[in-house]
């Protein structure tokens, strides 16, 4: 488990920011999806509409969110041709989501192309969050991908310094990020909204993620929102387990 260790200045900084809980979807109809939604009605929380979820009910599952006056995060890490993801970021940006995903690695003529897009609808502008490095993967997994594509391994730590350095410059507002790169971001690059995933509660299994903290610890960090799927959605209680964490984020704040 990660432990953060700011300095008192940082620390101070860190602690002027919310942290909102993102309450991953992660379900495959969404009728299952409502139903903790319903649950969860009136926790200050933001829904992660992903990949499953958005492929079973398509926009209307974030319709009905946005009807429902939730706020929504739209994660489908957007990856084409220019055009295509300019496209793609307006309709998000119609679907009134609050933030949406896109892979920087997708190159600055990409990035640039939604952030330009979107600058024509300001009133509905998103923001937009770069992925860099997916947290499930660790150093060996990667350095098998950065190998076969450049012929050198590389470590996560270098490639997410690497992407999220131009990530600003070439319009994303944020990025998404994992718990070890959170402190780097947070030094270097102090107004870049960051949104950490692999977020477990103490006494929580890791599962698939290989780069992970507690909320109260992301909170402390710096984070200015973090991702909460299994812990919520597979507890026989979820409201519960949601209120915990929306405890332990309000307590770091307090105790640090």
């Amino acid at each position: 488990m990660i432990k953060p260790d700011p300095s008192d200045k940082e620390l101070s900084v860190n602690l002027t920011r919310n942290t909102d809980l993102i309450v991953a979807l992660d379900y495959p109809r969404p009728d299952r999806a409502m139903e903790l939604v319903d649950q969860l009605q009136g926790l200050p929380v933001v829904f992660k509409v992903g990949l499953e979820l958005f492929i079973s009910g398509g926009p209307e599952v974030v319709r009905e969110l946005v009807h429902r006056k939730c706020r929504v995060f739209l994660d489908l890490k957007l990856h084409d041709i220019p055009n295509t993801v300019a496209r793609a970021a307006q309709q998000a940006a119609l679907l009134k989501v609050e933030m949406f995903t896109l892979h920087l690695s997708g190159g600055s003529t990409m990035v640039k192309a939604a952030a330009e897009v979107l600058a024509e609808i300001d009133l509905l502008r998103p923001r937009i969050l770069g992925v860099s490095v997916l947290t499930s993967f660790d150093d060996v997994r990667w350095a098998e991908i950065t190998k076969a594509l450049t012929g050198h391994a590389a470590t996560p730590d270098d490639s997410v310094a690497g992407l999220i350095e131009h990530a600003t410059a070439w319009g994303a507002d944020g990025v998404v990020c994992s718990a070890v790169e959170l402190g780097m971001i947070r030094k270097q690059y102090p107004s870049l909204f960051t949104v950490v995933p692999g977020i477990r509660p103490a006494g929580f299994s890791a599962d698939d993620q290989a780069r992970i903290m507690t909320p109260g610890q992301a909170r402390v960090a710096g984070a200015d929102a973090i991702v909460v799927g299994r812990p919520i959605i597979e507890s026989p209680r979820p409201r519960e387990v949601a209120e915990s964490i929306l405890k332990e984020l309000s307590d770091a704040a307090i105790s640090a």
